[in-house]
Protein backbone atom coordinates (compact mmCIF):
# COMPACT_ATOMS: atom_id res chain seq x y z
CA UNK A 1 0.00 0.00 0.00
CA UNK A 2 2.80 2.38 0.79
CA UNK A 3 4.26 2.50 -2.81
CA UNK A 4 0.79 3.10 -4.22
CA UNK A 5 0.24 5.97 -1.82
CA UNK A 6 3.57 7.56 -2.90
CA UNK A 7 2.55 7.33 -6.60
CA UNK A 8 -0.82 9.00 -6.00
CA UNK A 9 0.78 11.85 -4.05
CA UNK A 10 3.40 12.41 -6.83
CA UNK A 11 0.73 12.65 -9.53
CA UNK A 12 -1.20 15.20 -7.47
CA UNK A 13 1.92 17.35 -6.98
CA UNK A 14 2.75 17.24 -10.78
CA UNK A 15 -0.74 18.29 -11.80
CA UNK A 16 -0.61 21.15 -9.27
CA UNK A 17 2.75 22.41 -10.62
CA UNK A 18 1.53 22.27 -14.30
CA UNK A 19 -1.59 24.24 -13.47
CA UNK A 20 0.48 26.85 -11.68
CA UNK A 21 2.83 27.28 -14.76
CA UNK A 22 -0.05 28.24 -17.10
CA UNK A 23 -1.44 30.91 -14.80
CA UNK A 24 0.94 33.80 -15.99
CA UNK A 25 -0.23 33.38 -19.65
CA UNK A 26 -3.86 33.96 -18.79
CA UNK A 27 -2.80 36.97 -16.75
CA UNK A 28 -0.73 38.34 -19.73
CA UNK A 29 -3.68 38.20 -22.16
CA UNK A 30 -5.69 40.30 -19.93
CA UNK A 31 -2.93 42.88 -19.58
CA UNK A 32 -2.70 43.58 -23.36
CA UNK A 33 -6.32 43.09 -24.34
CA UNK A 34 -7.98 40.68 -26.75
CA UNK A 35 -5.84 38.99 -29.40
CA UNK A 36 -8.34 40.20 -32.06
CA UNK A 37 -7.85 43.87 -31.14
CA UNK A 38 -4.93 44.58 -33.73
CA UNK A 39 -7.03 43.25 -36.65
CA UNK A 40 -9.86 45.58 -35.78
CA UNK A 41 -7.41 48.52 -35.74
CA UNK A 42 -6.11 47.70 -39.32
CA UNK A 43 -9.66 47.64 -40.67
CA UNK A 44 -10.31 50.99 -39.10
CA UNK A 45 -7.01 52.31 -40.67
CA UNK A 46 -8.14 51.40 -44.22
CA UNK A 47 -11.20 53.55 -43.74
CA UNK A 48 -9.07 56.61 -43.02
CA UNK A 49 -8.64 59.17 -45.82
CA UNK A 50 -5.79 58.06 -48.13
CA UNK A 51 -4.15 59.40 -51.31
CA UNK A 52 -4.38 57.38 -54.52
CA UNK A 53 -1.52 58.03 -57.02
CA UNK A 54 -2.54 57.42 -60.63
CA UNK A 55 -0.34 57.91 -63.73
CA UNK A 56 -2.62 59.40 -66.35
CA UNK A 57 -2.12 57.51 -69.60
CA UNK A 58 0.83 55.23 -70.18
CA UNK A 59 3.72 55.02 -67.72
CA UNK A 60 6.03 54.27 -70.67
CA UNK A 61 6.68 56.97 -73.29
CA UNK A 62 7.74 55.58 -76.69
CA UNK A 63 9.77 58.34 -78.35
CA UNK A 64 10.60 56.34 -81.50
CA UNK A 65 13.97 57.41 -82.91
CA UNK A 66 16.12 60.31 -81.86
CA UNK A 67 19.57 61.58 -82.72
CA UNK A 68 22.56 60.84 -80.53
CA UNK A 69 23.62 63.92 -78.54
CA UNK A 70 20.15 65.42 -78.92
CA UNK A 71 17.91 66.32 -75.95
CA UNK A 72 14.27 65.37 -75.67
CA UNK A 73 11.56 65.95 -73.06
CA UNK A 74 8.25 64.38 -72.17
CA UNK A 75 5.65 65.42 -69.63
CA UNK A 76 3.93 62.72 -67.59
CA UNK A 77 0.71 63.46 -65.66
CA UNK A 78 0.05 62.16 -62.14
CA UNK A 79 -3.41 62.51 -60.59
CA UNK A 80 -4.53 62.05 -57.00
CA UNK A 81 -7.72 59.98 -57.06
CA UNK A 82 -7.74 59.59 -53.27
CA UNK A 83 -9.34 61.63 -50.52
CA UNK A 84 -6.13 62.73 -48.78
CA UNK A 85 -3.22 64.86 -50.09
CA UNK A 86 -0.71 62.96 -52.24
CA UNK A 87 2.94 63.63 -51.50
CA UNK A 88 5.60 63.08 -54.22
CA UNK A 89 9.34 62.95 -53.81
CA UNK A 90 12.07 62.40 -56.43
CA UNK A 91 13.85 59.08 -55.86
CA UNK A 92 16.36 59.22 -58.72
CA UNK A 93 16.81 57.96 -62.26
CA UNK A 94 18.67 55.11 -63.94
CA UNK A 95 20.58 57.42 -66.28
CA UNK A 96 21.47 61.07 -66.70
CA UNK A 97 17.79 61.81 -67.16
CA UNK A 98 16.53 64.66 -65.06
CA UNK A 99 13.15 65.28 -63.51
CA UNK A 100 13.36 68.86 -64.65
CA UNK A 101 9.92 69.83 -63.42
CA UNK A 102 7.92 68.59 -60.47
CA UNK A 103 5.52 71.48 -60.17
CA UNK A 104 4.06 70.50 -56.81
CA UNK A 105 5.14 67.95 -54.27
CA UNK A 106 1.79 67.96 -52.43
CA UNK A 107 -1.24 67.28 -54.65
CA UNK A 108 -4.72 67.77 -53.16
CA UNK A 109 -7.40 65.13 -53.84
CA UNK A 110 -8.74 65.30 -57.40
CA UNK A 111 -5.90 67.41 -58.74
CA UNK A 112 -3.17 66.57 -61.29
CA UNK A 113 0.51 67.47 -61.42
CA UNK A 114 2.91 67.57 -64.39
CA UNK A 115 6.23 65.74 -64.17
CA UNK A 116 8.66 66.60 -66.95
CA UNK A 117 11.42 64.11 -67.80
CA UNK A 118 14.43 65.19 -69.90
CA UNK A 119 17.09 62.91 -71.41
CA UNK A 120 20.26 63.33 -73.45
CA UNK A 121 21.76 60.08 -74.85
CA UNK A 122 25.44 60.28 -75.83
CA UNK A 123 25.81 56.94 -77.64
CA UNK A 124 23.87 54.85 -80.11
CA UNK A 125 21.37 52.30 -78.81
CA UNK A 126 18.86 50.21 -80.72
CA UNK A 127 16.80 49.91 -77.53
CA UNK A 128 17.15 52.84 -75.13
CA UNK A 129 15.13 52.35 -71.91
CA UNK A 130 15.51 54.49 -68.79
CA UNK A 131 13.47 54.94 -65.66
CA UNK A 132 12.75 57.76 -63.24
CA UNK A 133 11.24 56.92 -59.84
CA UNK A 134 8.98 58.96 -57.55
CA UNK A 135 8.22 58.05 -53.95
CA UNK A 136 4.68 58.64 -52.74
CA UNK A 137 2.76 58.54 -49.45
CA UNK A 138 0.17 56.27 -51.08
CA UNK A 139 0.51 53.07 -49.00
CA UNK A 140 -0.64 50.97 -51.95
CA UNK A 141 1.83 52.56 -54.41
CA UNK A 142 4.86 53.68 -52.45
CA UNK A 143 6.80 54.19 -55.71
CA UNK A 144 5.86 55.26 -59.25
CA UNK A 145 8.10 54.43 -62.21
CA UNK A 146 8.12 56.67 -65.31
CA UNK A 147 9.85 55.13 -68.34
CA UNK A 148 11.09 56.31 -71.70
CA UNK A 149 11.89 53.92 -74.53
CA UNK A 150 13.10 54.20 -78.10
CA UNK A 151 16.14 54.01 -80.37
CA UNK A 152 19.10 56.37 -80.40
CA UNK A 153 20.39 56.66 -83.94
CA UNK A 154 22.42 58.88 -86.21
CA UNK A 155 19.69 61.14 -87.51
CA UNK A 156 21.38 61.57 -90.88
CA UNK A 157 23.42 58.86 -92.51
CA UNK A 158 25.02 57.93 -95.84
CA UNK A 159 24.79 54.46 -97.31
CA UNK A 160 27.48 53.52 -98.09
CA UNK A 161 29.53 55.95 -96.02
CA UNK A 162 32.44 55.78 -98.46
CA UNK A 163 33.01 54.78 -102.09
CA UNK A 164 35.89 52.45 -102.96
CA UNK A 165 35.89 51.40 -106.59
CA UNK A 166 38.69 48.94 -105.90
CA UNK A 167 41.10 47.80 -108.62
CA UNK A 168 39.92 48.83 -112.07
CA UNK A 169 41.43 49.36 -115.47
CA UNK A 170 41.95 52.75 -117.03
CA UNK A 171 39.49 51.85 -119.78
CA UNK A 172 36.55 51.45 -117.43
CA UNK A 173 33.73 53.93 -116.86
CA UNK A 174 32.89 53.92 -113.16
CA UNK A 175 29.81 55.11 -111.27
CA UNK A 176 28.46 54.78 -107.75
CA UNK A 177 25.35 55.99 -105.95
CA UNK A 178 25.12 56.95 -102.28
CA UNK A 179 21.85 57.44 -100.38
CA UNK A 180 21.82 60.32 -97.89
CA UNK A 181 18.75 60.31 -95.65
CA UNK A 182 17.36 61.54 -92.35
CA UNK A 183 15.51 59.21 -90.00
CA UNK A 184 13.98 62.02 -87.93
CA UNK A 185 12.97 64.71 -90.45
CA UNK A 186 10.62 64.55 -93.41
CA UNK A 187 12.13 67.72 -94.92
CA UNK A 188 15.80 66.82 -95.17
CA UNK A 189 17.39 67.99 -98.45
CA UNK A 190 20.75 67.85 -100.21
CA UNK A 191 21.59 71.34 -101.46
CA UNK A 192 25.00 70.98 -103.13
CA UNK A 193 27.87 68.59 -103.83
CA UNK A 194 31.43 69.26 -104.92
CA UNK A 195 34.49 67.07 -105.39
CA UNK A 196 37.70 68.01 -103.58
CA UNK A 197 41.15 66.58 -104.33
CA UNK A 198 40.46 65.02 -107.73
CA UNK A 199 43.74 65.77 -109.52
CA UNK A 200 42.50 64.31 -112.81
CA UNK A 201 39.63 66.81 -112.92
CA UNK A 202 37.55 64.18 -114.69
CA UNK A 203 35.33 62.92 -111.88
CA UNK A 204 31.85 64.40 -111.56
CA UNK A 205 29.08 64.28 -108.97
CA UNK A 206 25.42 65.26 -108.96
CA UNK A 207 22.42 65.19 -106.65
CA UNK A 208 19.33 63.20 -107.61
CA UNK A 209 16.04 62.67 -105.77
CA UNK A 210 15.16 59.37 -104.17
CA UNK A 211 12.04 57.72 -105.54
CA UNK A 212 9.40 56.65 -102.98
CA UNK A 213 10.49 53.05 -103.52
CA UNK A 214 14.16 53.92 -102.98
CA UNK A 215 13.35 55.91 -99.84
CA UNK A 216 11.25 53.05 -98.49
CA UNK A 217 14.15 50.66 -99.09
CA UNK A 218 16.43 52.69 -96.79
CA UNK A 219 16.80 51.89 -93.10
CA UNK A 220 14.15 54.18 -91.69
CA UNK A 221 14.82 57.17 -93.94
CA UNK A 222 12.03 59.76 -93.94
CA UNK A 223 13.53 62.13 -96.51
CA UNK A 224 16.75 62.79 -98.39
CA UNK A 225 18.38 62.24 -101.76
CA UNK A 226 21.22 60.45 -103.43
CA UNK A 227 24.60 61.47 -104.80
CA UNK A 228 25.92 59.89 -107.96
CA UNK A 229 29.69 59.78 -108.52
CA UNK A 230 31.00 59.24 -112.06
CA UNK A 231 34.62 58.49 -113.06
CA UNK A 232 35.17 58.28 -116.82
CA UNK A 233 37.72 56.04 -118.50
CA UNK A 234 41.18 57.41 -118.96
CA UNK A 235 41.99 58.11 -115.30
CA UNK A 236 45.73 58.17 -114.47
CA UNK A 237 47.25 54.84 -113.56
CA UNK A 238 47.72 54.40 -109.83
CA UNK A 239 45.85 55.03 -106.61
CA UNK A 240 43.57 58.04 -106.41
CA UNK A 241 41.80 59.39 -103.34
CA UNK A 242 39.54 62.39 -103.10
CA UNK A 243 36.26 63.32 -101.42
CA UNK A 244 32.78 64.63 -102.05
CA UNK A 245 31.54 67.43 -99.81
CA UNK A 246 27.75 67.25 -99.58
CA UNK A 247 25.85 70.28 -98.28
CA UNK A 248 22.43 69.86 -96.63
CA UNK A 249 19.66 71.99 -95.14
CA UNK A 250 20.07 70.39 -91.70
CA UNK A 251 21.54 72.93 -89.22
CA UNK A 252 23.33 70.15 -87.29
CA UNK A 253 24.78 68.49 -90.41
CA UNK A 254 25.41 71.31 -92.85
CA UNK A 255 28.13 69.38 -94.66
CA UNK A 256 28.84 65.66 -94.96
CA UNK A 257 32.10 64.22 -96.26
CA UNK A 258 32.15 61.16 -98.53
CA UNK A 259 35.62 59.58 -99.07
CA UNK A 260 36.22 58.21 -102.60
CA UNK A 261 39.10 55.97 -103.69
CA UNK A 262 40.08 53.97 -106.74
CA UNK A 263 43.09 51.93 -107.81
CA UNK A 264 43.54 52.29 -111.56
CA UNK A 265 45.65 49.68 -113.29
CA UNK A 266 46.11 49.00 -116.95
CA UNK A 267 48.30 47.73 -119.73
CA UNK A 268 51.09 50.21 -118.89
CA UNK A 269 53.27 49.59 -115.83
CA UNK A 270 56.59 50.81 -114.42
CA UNK A 271 59.36 48.31 -113.65
CA UNK A 272 62.68 49.19 -111.98
CA UNK A 273 65.45 47.87 -109.76
CA UNK A 274 64.39 50.62 -107.35
CA UNK A 275 61.37 49.66 -105.28
CA UNK A 276 58.02 50.82 -106.69
CA UNK A 277 54.80 50.61 -104.71
CA UNK A 278 52.63 49.24 -107.50
CA UNK A 279 49.35 49.91 -105.63
CA UNK A 280 50.15 53.62 -105.47
CA UNK A 281 52.59 53.87 -108.38
CA UNK A 282 55.19 55.50 -106.15
CA UNK A 283 58.93 54.95 -106.61
CA UNK A 284 60.82 54.96 -103.28
CA UNK A 285 64.02 56.81 -104.18
CA UNK A 286 64.84 57.66 -100.57
CA UNK A 287 67.57 60.13 -99.63
CA UNK A 288 69.80 61.34 -102.47
CA UNK A 289 73.12 63.12 -102.19
CA UNK A 290 72.69 66.60 -103.68
CA UNK A 291 76.42 66.78 -104.37
CA UNK A 292 76.58 63.53 -106.35
CA UNK A 293 73.10 63.44 -107.84
CA UNK A 294 71.47 60.20 -109.01
CA UNK A 295 70.42 58.40 -112.20
CA UNK A 296 67.73 55.70 -112.27
CA UNK A 297 66.52 53.49 -115.14
CA UNK A 298 62.84 52.66 -115.30
CA UNK A 299 61.29 50.32 -117.86
CA UNK A 300 57.81 51.28 -118.98
CA UNK A 301 56.13 48.02 -119.94
CA UNK A 302 53.24 48.14 -122.43
CA UNK A 303 51.01 45.08 -122.82
CA UNK A 304 47.54 44.32 -124.09
CA UNK A 305 45.88 44.40 -127.51
CA UNK A 306 46.93 48.01 -128.23
CA UNK A 307 50.64 47.67 -127.33
CA UNK A 308 51.92 48.07 -130.89
CA UNK A 309 49.87 51.23 -131.51
CA UNK A 310 50.64 52.81 -128.16
CA UNK A 311 52.95 55.82 -128.24
CA UNK A 312 54.35 57.45 -125.07
CA UNK A 313 55.80 60.89 -124.45
CA UNK A 314 56.95 62.82 -121.37
CA UNK A 315 54.35 65.50 -120.55
CA UNK A 316 55.27 66.52 -117.00
CA UNK A 317 58.37 66.45 -114.81
CA UNK A 318 58.28 67.62 -111.20
CA UNK A 319 60.45 69.05 -109.67
CA UNK A 320 62.02 71.14 -112.40
CA UNK A 321 65.62 70.12 -111.62
CA UNK A 322 64.81 66.49 -112.40
CA UNK A 323 65.33 65.22 -115.94
CA UNK A 324 63.30 62.49 -117.63
CA UNK A 325 64.35 60.99 -120.96
CA UNK A 326 62.22 58.44 -122.74
CA UNK A 327 64.13 56.15 -125.13
CA UNK A 328 62.99 54.28 -128.20
CA UNK A 329 60.49 51.50 -127.66
CA UNK A 330 61.60 47.93 -128.13
CA UNK A 331 59.72 44.69 -128.51
CA UNK A 332 60.43 42.70 -125.38
CA UNK A 333 58.60 39.55 -126.45
CA UNK A 334 55.40 38.53 -128.24
CA UNK A 335 53.21 40.17 -125.63
CA UNK A 336 55.08 43.25 -124.43
CA UNK A 337 56.73 46.45 -125.61
CA UNK A 338 59.21 48.29 -123.38
CA UNK A 339 60.23 51.96 -123.25
CA UNK A 340 63.43 52.82 -121.34
CA UNK A 341 62.87 55.85 -119.12
CA UNK A 342 65.91 57.47 -117.52
CA UNK A 343 65.43 59.73 -114.52
CA UNK A 344 68.29 62.00 -113.51
CA UNK A 345 68.95 64.30 -110.59
CA UNK A 346 72.06 66.29 -111.60
CA UNK A 347 75.01 66.79 -109.26
CA UNK A 348 75.12 69.90 -107.07
CA UNK A 349 71.35 69.91 -106.59
CA UNK A 350 70.20 71.97 -103.60
CA UNK A 351 68.49 70.30 -100.64
CA UNK A 352 64.79 69.63 -101.11
CA UNK A 353 62.06 67.36 -99.77
CA UNK A 354 59.46 65.48 -101.80
CA UNK A 355 58.26 63.14 -99.07
CA UNK A 356 54.60 64.10 -99.19
CA UNK A 357 52.46 65.28 -96.27
CA UNK A 358 53.66 68.40 -94.52
CA UNK A 359 57.20 68.04 -95.91
CA UNK A 360 56.19 68.75 -99.50
CA UNK A 361 54.50 67.20 -102.51
CA UNK A 362 55.80 64.02 -104.10
CA UNK A 363 57.77 64.30 -107.31
CA UNK A 364 56.05 63.13 -110.48
CA UNK A 365 56.78 61.94 -114.00
CA UNK A 366 53.73 61.95 -116.22
CA UNK A 367 53.62 60.27 -119.63
CA UNK A 368 51.12 61.09 -122.33
CA UNK A 369 49.56 58.06 -124.06
CA UNK A 370 48.32 57.90 -127.65
CA UNK A 371 46.87 54.99 -129.58
CA UNK A 372 45.48 53.28 -126.51
CA UNK A 373 41.74 53.74 -125.79
CA UNK A 374 42.18 52.68 -122.15
CA UNK A 375 44.08 55.75 -121.00
CA UNK A 376 45.44 59.11 -122.06
CA UNK A 377 48.25 59.36 -119.50
CA UNK A 378 50.10 57.44 -116.83
CA UNK A 379 51.89 58.84 -113.81
CA UNK A 380 54.82 57.70 -111.66
CA UNK A 381 55.22 59.57 -108.40
CA UNK A 382 58.58 59.88 -106.69
CA UNK A 383 59.24 59.72 -102.94
CA UNK A 384 62.61 61.25 -102.17
CA UNK A 385 64.63 63.96 -100.50
CA UNK A 386 67.88 65.67 -101.56
CA UNK A 387 70.48 66.41 -98.90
Amino acid sequence: MRPLLVLVVSLFIGVAIGAASTLPQWTASNDFGSVTQPQVERVQSSNDPMPNAVIVGDAVFEFGKMNVDATEKHTFMIRNDGDAPLQLEEAGTTCKCTLSTLAKKMIPPGETVEVELEWHPISYAESFMQTATLRTNDPRKPELELRIHGAVVRAIYMNPNEVNFGHVTAGDDLSASVDVVSVVSDDFQLTDVKLVGDESGKATAKILPLSPEELKATDGGLSGGKVEIFLPQGLPIGATKFRAEISTNDPEAKMLTLPISVQVGGDINFISAVKINQDKNVMMLGTISGEKGKKVLVNVLVKGPHRDETELSVTKVFPDFMQAKLGEKKKLNKTAIVYPLTLSIPPDTASASFLGGETGKLGEIRLGVKGNPQTEEVSLRLYFAVE
